[in-house]
Order: structure tokens, then sequence, then C-alpha cells
């Protein structure tokens, strides 16, 4: 995926446009993990729905593996802070949209989805209901919907951002496990500086609004990643400079 020049206003109180993005320039490679981290309200969310087709930008490319995607859907999958599970539905219910709206025969998409039950830590909840889970396996099932999607690129919106340090701490494990064993293209919007960089291939640095990419950050950490590296010299250095970035 690559973004060249993306610019997106929106009109003000006075009728004058609010410029949101400015010349934005990223690209994800395939299989890549990349996050985003800056200010709140600097237009991160924005610019996932520009990307996913929600939102047209004023000017500037976005194309996925080489296809202008401009106002369209269907290219990227998106996953919001908050899971969006339908109450009225079991997990295996839930999890199978994607597939339905594909046309999938029902059979065929409960036997995808089951396969892929243990490894989203979501074996033996089939048949549960949201309301019956905790916010962690939640975010499982959502996760697992997001990716039943089967589009090029996944776009997760801050989606441990809810959740208590314990809970995010584990969940940051049993991602990036799923990660090494699927190896899914990944776009991720956070405000957590130790998770982009314990999940991330690569961290783009945005700046107050009117965002601009402030700086490309490699990670240069090995993978698989794990906890014990939070405190290591590589991932210290790292944070001090983005650190310094945002600040």
């Amino acid at each position: 995926m690559e973004l060249e020049h993306v610019n997106k206003s929106f009109p003000g109180d006075r009728q004058e446009p609010v410029l949101v993005l400015e010349g934005i320039c990223l690209d994800v490679l395939d299989q890549e993990f990349v996050s985003l981290i800056g200010p709140s309200g600097c237009g991160k969310s924005t610019l996932f729905n520009i990307i996913s087709g929600l939102l047209v930008p004023d000017s500037g490319s976005v194309r996925i593996h080489g296809v202008d995607v401009r106002g369209k859907t269907g290219h990227a999958s998106y996953m919001h802070q908050k899971d969006l599970l339908l109450p009225w539905r079991t997990v295996l219910d839930n999890v199978t949209i994607p597939l339905e709206i594909r046309r999938y025969a029902k059979e065929a998409a409960r036997a995808e989805a089951m396969g892929l039950m243990e490894v989203f830590g979501l074996a033996g909840f089939e048949g549960a209901y949201p309301a019956q889970l905790s916010g962690g396996m939640r975010q499982r099932a959502a996760l697992l919907r997001t990716y039943l999607c089967k589009n090029d690129v996944m776009l997760l919106d801050e989606p441990f951002g809810s959740l208590d340090t314990i809970t995010k701490g584990k969940l940051h494990e049993w991602l990036l496990a799923v990660w090494e064993q699927l190896r899914p293209t990944i776009l991720f919007i956070t405000h957590d500086i130790d998770e982009a960089i314990l999940l991330s291939d690569r961290v783009y640095v945005l700046s107050e609004r009117p965002a601009t990419v402030r700086e490309e950050v490699a990670v240069n950490l090995p993978r698989p990643r794990t906890k014990k590296m939070l405190t290591s010299h590589g991932f210290v250095a790292t944070k001090d400079h983005l650190l310094d970035l945002l600040s």
C-alpha cells in the first residue's frame, strides 16, 4: 500500500476549509506491521477513512498493489476501537459476517471460521454471546472478523485502547503470535508508544493538525518479539527518539 501527497480538509465553522492532512506520504509492504502515532485529533482516523474508501482525499494518491483505491471500499479491512459485535449473534455467527457478505455457503463459512478459533484464542467460545465475553475476548472476536474480510490490508484503530494494562499486555503477546503465524499486512493506530514499538516493523510519527509525517522510524528489534524487550537498550532508545518527536 502506498499513499503519496494525500491532502484532506473539511468545512470549518465559518465555511473556511480546515486542513486536516497535508502531504501525507507513507507505505506499508506486504506482510509488514506498521504503526501510526501522533497527537489526539491530528487526523489518524481520517487517514484510515481515506484508505478504506469511506472518504475521498482532496488530492494525492492511494494505491494498494498499484491499484488506485480512492473512494473505493473492499480493499482494506477496518477494525475500530469498539468491537461492534452484534449482541444477538454468537461469536461464530459474528465472525462469519464477512463471509456471509461474500456469499459463502453457511457451512463453508462456519468451517473456515472454526479452523481459526484456536489461533485467535476463541476455542470453546464459539456459541457464546458478546455479553458473556471479557473485553479481551471481544477484541479477539472482532479481530478474527476483520481477518476474515480477506482484504489486502488490515486497518486497526486503537483496538486495545480501552483495555486495562494487564489484559493489553496479554493481547500484545497473542497478536504477535498470530501475526507471526498468518502474516497479515497491518496498519495500526495507537497512542501507546510501547505498543507501537513492540508490535511494529516501522512507526510513522504524525504532527499536530494539519498532520504531516514528521518522521518514519524503523524498529530495529529482532522477531519474534517478547515483553522482555521492553527494557532492552534498543527498545528504550527507540522510545526516547519517538518521545522527542512527539514533544
